[in-house]
């Protein structure tokens, strides 16, 4: 049997470490030996970005920043490389997302609307989105935060990251419509102060009768019981109603024409009435004795009974033409 030289094993386990911290670098830092293709795009802030960030196609690492550099009107000029399998098009959106809590960012791409056109200039700013400012958003919850421990404003910041990153312009226009509606709440100071005096007067009133309220929500629960208890009844009511209301339009269809004709009739002889008003309150005045009179005649039972106190006929014209009034002795007659 031959014995290995140590030399030989020193060689093979430097080949072998060599190879294996190789690889580790390989995969930690995300390296790539394919052919890659130079892009830039342009930012309102590359804050965060540094040679070597990563550059992200769908989440998944395609490349990395090459360069940082500010253009003469103040924004960022981001440059990286990105494999040739994904060759960018004239549509295409660039975003600095967060990529962990101690401030490391990547470049995030997406395709944007459809434009098959390769990509020949910078990204242009329209198609690019800053980092969200977490500063500035932890700043505004400094009072909030300074009750909460690290483990809590850790999980907090990583939730404002994962709900607020990339959406940037949203909350813009969601702190400036905040800001006008605080504004116009300014404004309206005192009839919010007026406002708030009156519903304490009303909750006072309330409080004060509220052995009242609690009779009126019982009678109320009793109320709706008692109607729960009927509702097949009512169902059936309601039902009959609807009949009677098809019957009903029926009939005042068909008798159009003849309550018409007696509307205006009735307006004829309001007329006439009205211009009667002495004889008809007259009549109306005598109508209670001519009851009472009326009346003792029919009193016996269903047929008029009458007493004839005296008689006279009238068989010609004129004074002359009646005969003598013939009377009757009876009492009732005197």
């Amino acid at each position: 049997m031959t014995k290995t030289s140590p030399s030989l094993k020193l060689l093979i386990f430097v080949l072998v470490t060599t190879l294996t911290g190789f690889g580790v670098a390989t995969v930690v830092g995300n390296l790539r030996f394919g052919s890659t293709h130079a892009y830039s795009a342009v930012f309102t802030s590359a804050s965060g970005l540094g040679s070597g960030s990563d550059v992200r196609v769908a989440g998944v690492p395609m490349g990395k920043v090459t360069d940082v550099s500010v253009n003469s009107d103040g924004t960022a000029l981001v440059t990286f490389s990105l494999s040739t399998e994904r060759p960018l098009t004239a549509a295409t959106e660039a975003k600095i997302k967060y990529k962990n809590l101690i401030g490391d960012r990547y470049v995030d791409l997406s395709p944007g609307s459809f434009d098959p056109s390769p990509l020949q200039a910078p990204i242009p700013l329209a198609q690019t989105t800053a980092a969200l400012d977490l500063d500035q958003v932890v700043n505004g919850f400094r009072p909030l935060l300074q009750g909460l421990d690290p483990d809590q404003t850790n999980q907090l910041s990583a939730s404002l990251i994962q709900v607020l990153n990339g959406q940037e312009a949203s909350i813009s226009q969601l702190i400036s419509q905040i800001d006008t509606f605080t504004n116009a709440l300014a404004d309206r100071d005192q009839a919010i102060g007026q406002v708030i005096a009156n519903f304490n007067a009303v909750l006072g009133t309330v409080n004060n009768r509220r052995d009242q309220f609690a009779t009126l929500v019982d009678q109320l629960q009793q109320l709706v019981a008692g109607l729960n208890d009927d509702r097949d009844l009512i169902s059936h009511s309601l039902g009959q109603i609807d009949d009677a209301s098809n019957a009903m339009a029926t009939v005042l269809t068909e008798n159009r024409p003849p309550i018409a004709q007696d509307v205006s009739a009735l307006g004829d002889l309001a007329g006439q009435l009205n211009a009667q008003t002495d004889t008809v309150n007259l009549v109306l005045s005598k109508l209670p004795e001519t009851y009472r009179l009326t009346a003792r005649a029919g009193g016996y039972g269903s047929f008029v009974n009458l007493f004839v106190c005296g008689l006279a006929i009238k068989y010609a014209q004129g004074p002359g033409g009646v005969t003598p009034m013939f009377t009757a002795p009876a009492e009732r007659c005197k």
